[in-house]
Parts: structure tokens; sequence; C-alpha cells
């Protein structure tokens, strides 16, 4: 990976062709299946603060004591002319789950009660998902959990073309490569990249 110009979406031989996706509305995915983060970036929490109606700093300060945490994160990159790249690692925002299923705070009876205003990765699933898209096993492991994902390996679904998919792939290399970016440049100091956060949520 060096820049966004050169930086090319790799599919699996079986999603070359386009991908057949469905959701079935069970809520495996709102689950953390705890394998992994759902991470959230600025656009994200300010689309979900204006539809929660959070007000100001101390309003966002409560929003991510609740709602959010502070999770590990990484990110490749080459610089331009460079002949090896580096894998840099540093905090990112995910969402904070609760319950003994580890379930999301928005998910009630089944049912994601911030639909229209959900993060970029809960939308994007599972095509704009590169560790998804370019890795079968990948999607078999998830599709254990995920009978959408089961229809999905078996052409059942809504049909999604290849250029749909790099399309959503592409957006969201460039969202985790923007934070690196940003982070970066504040010496991966996630305070400065987002002041309303406690200190405390970084010894969670």
């Amino acid at each position: 990976m060096t820049d966004s110009s050169s930086h090319k979406i790799e599919l699996a031989k079986k999603f070359e062709n386009g991908v057949y996706f469905s959701c079935e509305m069970c809520g495996s995915c709102c689950r953390g299946f705890k394998e992994g983060e759902v991470y959230l970036y600025q656009d994200d929490i300010d689309t979900l603060a204006k539809h929660l109606k959070v007000k100001g700093t101390s309003g966002l300060r409560d929003f991510a004591k609740k709602y959010l945490k502070v999770v590990n994160d990484s990110f490749f990159w080459k610089k331009p002319g460079a002949e090896r790249g580096k894998t840099y690692r540093f905090k990112s925002l995910g969402f904070r789950f609760t319950g003994d299923d580890e379930h999301c705070h928005f998910l009630i009876d089944n049912k994601c009660t911030v639909h229209e205003a959900r993060p970029f990765q809960c939308r994007a699933f599972p095509i704009g998902w590169n560790m998804l898209i370019n890795s079968v096993k990948n999607f078999k492991n998830y599709s254990k959990k995920c009978p959408a994902l089961q229809n999905s390996l078996e052409n059942k679904g809504k049909y999604y073309s290849k250029e749909e998919i790099v399309k959503w792939a592409n957006e969201e290399y460039e969202m985790e490569k923007n934070y690196f970016f940003i982070m970066k440049k504040h010496n991966f100091n996630i305070l400065k990249v987002y002041p309303f956060l406690s200190k405390d949520m970084l010894r969670e």
C-alpha cells in the first residue's frame, strides 16, 4: 500500500463475479462475534451524536463513556518511493458492547435502533470489509454465526457487482488511511484526536 491511487482492492477468486447478500436480521453481527471490533471514525461519531441529539463536549464525553471504548488498531503504510513499508500500531474507537452476549447498546429486540445513523462498518458489512472479500476462509468463518453469509456462499440474496464491492472496500480503506494520517500527525495520541475522551478510557 502506498497511496489511494496505487492501492488495489484484492478480491478472492470466488468473489470476482460479485457477491450475493441479504441480511436475515439475526443480530449476530451486532453481538461482536468476540472476534473483532466495530470501529468508528469521526464521521460515524458525528452522525450518531446528531441522531441522538448529543450536545457539546460534555455530551460527547458522556456519549463516549457509555457507548465507546478505546481499541487496538494497525495500518500498513509504505511511503511513495520507499522500498519497504511498516505496520503502525495505535488506538482507535470502537463500540462498547454489553451483556453476556456482548451485544451492541443499540440492539433492542434484535433491531438496530439507530439504523439510519449506524456507522460505516455496519452499513458496509460484508461487501465493504476487505478482510472478508479477499479471503474465503475469513468469509466462511464469519458465516458460522451469520445465516446471511451462509446463503451468500451459495449465491443466494441480493446481488452486488464487482464494481460495487470495490467501491465499498475502497471507501473502507480510505477511511482507515485518513484516520491513520490524522493519528500520525498527532503522534498517535488519540486524546488529541478526540479531546472529548477521558484518560480513564485508555486504562480500561
